[in-house]
């Protein structure tokens, strides 16, 4: 008799394969549309090796986002394979019935799951965001460079130090917490201009709450409410600088939601990227579990080809499904975060009754 443990780790071996596989496949494909995205754009300083660096920066990004689709192609694939050599039936008959054969396969993907959660909290904003500063700096050469979760950019004869961009729904940009450098003389500030908001509008910043600081005397002198600047800066590399809410780690996205919650301002972006990031693992198995439950209940009745296929279009009805959820979610009467477990909580259901039905 094969003891338990054995098939523990031989599916999960296999499954694990499975998944890192069609995670590399996936990457790969979209690597090569991002490299034909970027080979498009190469201008000034930009090059093969800078698109080269660029993309390598991006890949934690990238998988972050893939990863949901890898662990459920991945994890079907391999039952699919399993079941087509009758390996499921053996596994059966050594005590392994579907439940056990799902756990042990979610087990895999959470663990992945974490890890890739994990990555995407701490390594891939920071990468994402010195490889679009490094090729708009190659591009243009406005983009000075970032400190923290600061940015620096040259326009003009002013040094503009940026301590908050908020992406908006509508691909605009709005900043926060704005500081204007005027040097006139080699290493000497001659004007200091602190806006506590902004938006750059048609080659102009728009700014409010505006005051001005002497360098000499160290005096603030408030401005205007309402002050309008000419710059040198085309508004596409603020949009290209600019962080989807969905990339940012959860420290950020509070942050800039106290900052919209307290200037009175529309903050739904980042509620709900801030409830995907906390869910991420939650749908990930969700949509997966559904999937795996199909294709075992069905396992007797359709060609293992079909029930991988069947049950990747239901893991891809949930990613639909979500997406109206998402979209919905606002103007419900209920909490966010309830709203956003409802997917979830819905497939699970259904996966547990698909393989009450075997």
């Amino acid at each position: 008799m094969v003891m338990p443990g054995v098939l523990t780790r031989y599916l999960a071996a296999t499954t694990g394969r499975s998944m890192i596989v069609v995670a590399l496949v996936l990457t790969g494909l979209y690597l090569s549309v991002d490299l034909v995205r970027e080979a498009g754009d190469i201008e000034g300083g930009y090059g093969p090796a800078q698109v080269a660096l660029y993309l390598l920066r991006t890949l934690p990004a990238r998988l972050y986002d893939l990863f949901p689709y890898a662990a459920l192609i991945g994890g079907m694939l391999a039952l699919g394979q399993l079941s087509a050599r009758r390996e499921l039936v053996a596994m059966r008959v050594c005590g392994f019935h579907n439940g056990r054969i799902v756990t042990r396969v979610l087990a895999v993907a959470l663990l992945f799951g974490l890890v890739v959660m994990l990555v995407g909290e701490r390594l891939a904003p920071e990468l994402e965001l010195d490889a679009r500063i490094d090729r708009e700096q190659a591009r243009s050469g406005q983009v000075g460079g970032a400190h923290g979760r600061a940015l620096w950019l040259r326009d003009g004869a002013w040094m503009v130090h940026v301590g908050l961009l908020v992406w908006e729904d509508d691909e605009r940009v709005a900043f926060a917490d704005l500081r204007f450098y005027r040097v006139e003389q080699p290493g000497r500030i001659e004007t200091v201009i602190h806006a506590d908001s902004a938006r750059h509008v048609a080659g102009q910043w728009r700014l409010d709450a505006v005051t001005r600081l002497d360098p000499d005397t160290g005096q603030v002198q408030r401005l205007a409410d309402r002050f309008r600047m000419d710059s040198e800066i085309a508004g596409d590399v603020f949009r290209a600088l600019a962080t989807r809410p969905r990339l940012l780690p959860i420290d950020d996205i509070q942050r800039i939601r106290a900052y919209l919650e307290a200037n009175g301002q529309d903050d739904t972006a980042y509620v709900q990227a801030f409830w995907r990031r906390v869910l991420y693992p939650v749908n990930t198995l969700a949509m997966l579990f559904s999937g795996l439950a199909l294709l075992l209940g069905t396992a007797r009745r359709l060609p293992p080809v079909a029930g991988v296929f069947a049950g990747v279009s239901i893991g891809m009805a949930f990613v639909v499904i979500h997406r109206i959820v998402l979209g919905t979610a606002p103007v419900l009467p209920v909490p966010v975060g309830v709203t956003h477990m409802v997917p979830a909580m819905v497939f699970a259901g259904l996966g547990a009754v698909l393989l009450r039905r075997r």
